[in-house]
Parts: structure tokens; sequence; C-alpha cells
């Protein structure tokens, strides 16, 4: 039992492998390959159509489901299974990108009754051009509430600002010892 791995999973939200892909390399060389099964997800190749809100998700009380045959009916499986995961998406128009937050409306698929998703544990990778608060803290918040809401464990955001040109964040070592160090600290909240 003591072999088991903690599996994770990344949802990536950006539409091309830019700086916040590189920021989540550099999270999940900080989490480390032992003890934990990596499945990373580009949420931009998948087809995901948005939320309807027909009420179809509320025929299923004990397992997602939705009366959207996409791609989503695999990511719901995959949440619902993660030990933890890891949303990333560079802050675009304040807020996370289109294709991820069609992934985050339809979650709520999984937010029925008895949460799918209680006592999973998420955390967050976000880029963003500009400071702070070209929209970073208005996604933090709306992953917070929603984690709150699914009675999910929220760890915890890495938000690296003004990083507008792709590459930019090779020459910040800052950076990529933070998101080292937000990897180890996500391994040991995930595995102790």
């Amino acid at each position: 039992m003591g072999d088991m791995k903690k599996k994770v999973l990344v949802l990536e939200g950006s539409p091309r492998r830019g700086n916040t892909a590189l920021v989540t390399d550099w999270v999940l060389e900080g989490l480390g390959k032992k003890g934990v099964e990596v499945r990373r997800v580009r949420v931009c190749e998948l087809n995901i159509a948005g939320c309807q809100e027909c009420f179809g998700c509320r025929a299923e009380k004990r397992r997602a489901g939705c009366q959207q045959d996409d791609d989503m009916l695999e990511l719901y499986d995959l949440i619902v299974d993660a030990d933890l995961v890891i949303w990333t998406s560079p802050i675009f128009c304040w807020g996370v990108t289109s294709q991820l937050k069609a992934v985050v409306d339809r979650c709520f698929a999984l937010l029925k009754g008895e949460s799918l998703v209680k006592g999973s544990n998420w955390a967050l990778i976000l880029t963003a051009g500009g400071d702070h608060y070209d929209g970073a803290d208005l996604a933090v918040e709306m992953f917070r509430r929603l984690a709150e809401f699914g009675k999910a464990n929220y760890l915890g955001q890495l938000v690296v600002p003004s990083c507008s040109e792709p590459g930019v964040l090779k020459r910040r070592q800052e950076v990529v010892e933070s998101a080292r160090r937000f990897g180890r600290e996500l391994r040991s909240q995930i595995i102790g």
C-alpha cells in the first residue's frame, strides 16, 4: 500500500507552450518524480464546449455526467481520481484562458449533492504579462471559491507577473527557484 503513487493532474490552459508551460515544468521538477505519477493535459487540444446550464449533469448523483458528448467526459474521471489537480493558465483579459474557463464551468457537474471533488487537492499556476492586478488576483479568487464550494483543499498558487515575452523567464533565476520551491511545497502537502 505504501508504494501507491499520488496521481497529479496538470490541466494546462495555455494555447501555446510558452511561459506558463515553462513555469509548470519547473514546478514539476520541484515536485519530483518519486511517489508521484504526473499526467499533463493541454485542454486547448481537446474538444470541450461551454456549459449549457441544462442541468443534465444532475441526473447522475454519484458520478460526473453531462449531456454534451465531448472530451470533458474523460476529464471528469481524471479530475475526480487525482490526488492533486494543478490548474495552469496565462492571464487573458483579467482571467484564465477561455479554454480553461470552459473546463472550470463544466466542473459544475462535479459539484452536486456530495461533491465529487471533496477532499481533493488543488493548486494554481498563473503567468501574467503585467503585474498581479492584471487579473491574476481575480483568477486566484475564482479558484479559491470553487475549491471551497466543492470542499476541495486549495493548496495555494504561484503567480508569475511581468512575463509577456516568450522565453523571458529563462533569464529570471528567482522565478525558477520560486517555481521549484512551490513544487516542493505541494509535494510535502500531498506526500508528507
